[in-house]
């Protein structure tokens, strides 16, 4: 009744507190576009994944388990949300090599099942996006646009975040 477009789906909170796993989202992912609504869905690793060197085989299971039985012609109604779990709320940013390095993999993923429609996915980041980072992270190549979570809360940040992008 809102004409609210979009719907998040997959949030490291809702994976860590709900034990949402990846079918559990696609059947998520399937209803929200059912109902006419956008779904953004989001990916990103621990700490300890992250460490380990295996945070783009993570990011890729996840996007691979819950998106990759759609249609192109869904998928193009699909929105990627990287977010590195770490990042989320903890003051703590990746480098824009480490954005561009996760961006990159899920762009490959979804090119290799999906082809040309796979390549066109909108791809945002999110993760400790603040006034000042914004415009750096929002430089990094295959990064569509920001998810922002705590700087949101706050007008005058907001604000910045959208004026620096801009």
């Amino acid at each position: 009744s809102m004409n609210i477009p979009y719907v998040i789906i997959g949030h490291s909170e809702r994976r860590q507190y709900f034990g949402e796993d990846g079918a559990l989202l696609a059947k998520k992912v399937d209803k929200a576009l059912a109902h006419g609504l956008i779904p953004i869905f989001c990916c990103g690793e621990p700490l300890e994944i992250r460490e380990a060197g295996t945070h783009e085989a993570l990011v890729k299971k996840q996007v691979e388990e819950s998106l990759f039985h759609l249609s192109a012609e869904a998928l193009q109604k699909v929105v990627i949300a990287y977010e590195p779990v770490w990042a989320i709320g903890t003051g703590r940013t990746p480098t824009t090599a480490q954005v561009a390095e996760v961006h990159g993999a899920i762009s490959k993923a979804m090119e290799a099942r999906f082809g040309t429609a796979g390549k066109a996915i909108r791809l945002l980041y999110g993760g400790s996006v603040k006034p000042d980072n914004a415009k750096e992270l929002m430089a990094v190549a295959g990064v569509d646009g920001a998810l922002v979570g705590g700087a949101s809360l706050k007008a005058a940040d907001f604000l910045r975040i959208v004026q620096g992008c801009a």
